[in-house]
């Protein structure tokens, strides 16, 4: 026999998984485990339609629902979820306040027209009131709740304490101690608290694109740096070489009288030791090239030198042309953060001089392939998406600047440690 009461908590139920999963990141196999919660968001369901039908418990159910309905909700999608904690609270809640407006939208028409509850009637309101929000809640609220999650690992619990007070006390003004069809003057206050989790989350955003911004002006200027840096150094290794190339254009004559007083004498052993000499000095001029990309080749040449004059062992092998469709000076950061990250960790050990880093880079068509690696005899920490974290003030930032270029260009991106290794890899779509 069809019940409207069952309609309205299956209708509205399934709307909320629907939000529950759409903003979750789940665990792989995905496909698998959002069947599972689907399943598991059904039978949670089931129960609590038993409990309000066949079981006569309505006035219990309006009460702690809280308790039959949304904990369980939250559990399922809490064992599932990549993030933990505060983060699957945090977008929990998120899909609630949605779901409270469905609720008081269907309450509000039922009281105007009938005065009562009507099943039926509330279902439908809040079908509609989900189809007409759904399209707000995917290209805005989902996007930007899946950036937070993946850019932001410290504060969740103030951002869902917030959220926590805001639904509770909409939690109690629509159902404790009864229904708000029963105290209809309390309708206004059910929309004021909803209009103000709506201001919260706006205040939320803000703080979240400040935060943005801030680390995009730190990325900005770390590009700066590292390019004057690299400029810099490019200029003192030309003029270098350009002061010792006036010195032996000035003593050429020299040298080839040298060399031809010897070639008279019949000295040809000397001749010779002194032409190697020659071009021993003349191999000095040479500026580096480890690849045809001015601005990586710049950064390379750079960072070289800071590991030589470490003594740390350091053979560069990349392959990067000139023409490229990203953009030159992004990549040479990714070198440049990848770099000083390495070379930060080879100085913190007890013998310098025995540590090295490797780099290979790879290049075809289609893809540009990073692959680095360095001594680290340290214990390093990594959240539960496998990137390097650390609690250390102003530390970090070039990790994240790794993980915005990765995201800006559809790259996959790996860190590891082990056996006192720690190695970077990126694959570049190009």
């Amino acid at each position: 026999m069809f019940s409207p009461a069952i309609f309205r908590l299956f209708v509205s139920q399934a709307f909320l998984c629907f939000l529950f999963i759409s903003i979750t990141p789940l665990k792989k196999p995905i496909k698998r485990n959002t069947i599972v919660i689907a399943f598991g968001a059904f039978f949670i369901t089931l129960i609590n339609a038993l409990v309000i039908v066949y079981f006569g418990l309505t006035e219990f159910y309006v009460k702690y629902y809280f308790l039959t309905l949304i904990l369980p909700y939250f559990i399922l999608l809490s064992y599932f979820a990549i993030h933990k904690g505060p983060k699957v609270l945090f977008g929990f809640l998120t899909c609630q306040v949605f779901g409270n407006v469905a609720i008081a939208n269907g309450l509000l028409v039922s009281h105007l027209l009938y005065g009562v509850d009507t099943p039926l009637i509330d279902g439908l309101i809040r079908v509609a009131t989900f189809i007409l929000l759904m399209p707000l809640f995917l290209k805005f609220v989902k996007p930007k709740f899946i950036e937070m999650a993946e850019t932001l690992d410290k504060g969740w619990w103030t951002l869902s304490f917030v959220l926590i007070l805001s639904y509770s006390l909409t939690y109690y003004v629509g159902f404790v101690p009864v229904s708000l069809l029963l105290r209809p003057e309390y309708f206004p206050h059910m929309y004021i608290l909803i209009l103000l989790s709506g201001f919260i989350y706006l205040i939320i955003f803000r703080f979240f694109l400040e935060i943005q911004s801030k680390f995009e002006s730190q990325r900005d200027k770390q590009l700066l740096s590292t390019q004057v840096n690299a400029i810099a150094n490019q200029s003192e290794t030309v003029s270098a070489a350009q002061e010792k190339i006036s010195i032996l254009r000035h003593d050429m004559r020299h040298q080839l009288r040298i060399i031809s007083k010897h070639l008279i004498n019949s000295n040809i052993e000397e001749a010779i030791h002194f032409l190697e000499f020659c071009q021993s000095e003349l191999t000095k001029t040479t500026t580096r090239v480890f690849c045809d990309n001015v601005a990586v080749n710049a950064t390379l040449s750079y960072y070289f030198d800071l590991a030589e004059k470490n003594s740390i062992k350091f053979q560069p092998m990349v392959e990067v042309p000139q023409t490229l469709n990203i953009n030159n000076a992004e990549l040479a950061v990714v070198y440049a953060n990848g770099l000083e990250n390495a070379i930060n960790a080879c100085l913190k050990e007890n013998e310098v001089n025995e540590c090295f880093i490797n780099l290979k880079s790879r290049y075809s068509k289609s893809q540009i392939i990073i692959d680095m690696s360095n001594t680290c005899s340290l214990d390093v920490k990594f959240n539960k998406q496998g990137i390097p974290v650390t609690d250390k003030k102003d530390h970090g930032i070039g990790i994240m600047s790794i993980l915005a270029f990765a995201k800006k260009y559809d790259s996959l991106i790996e860190f590891s440690h082990k056996d006192n290794i720690f190695n970077f890899k990126l694959l570049i779509n190009l």
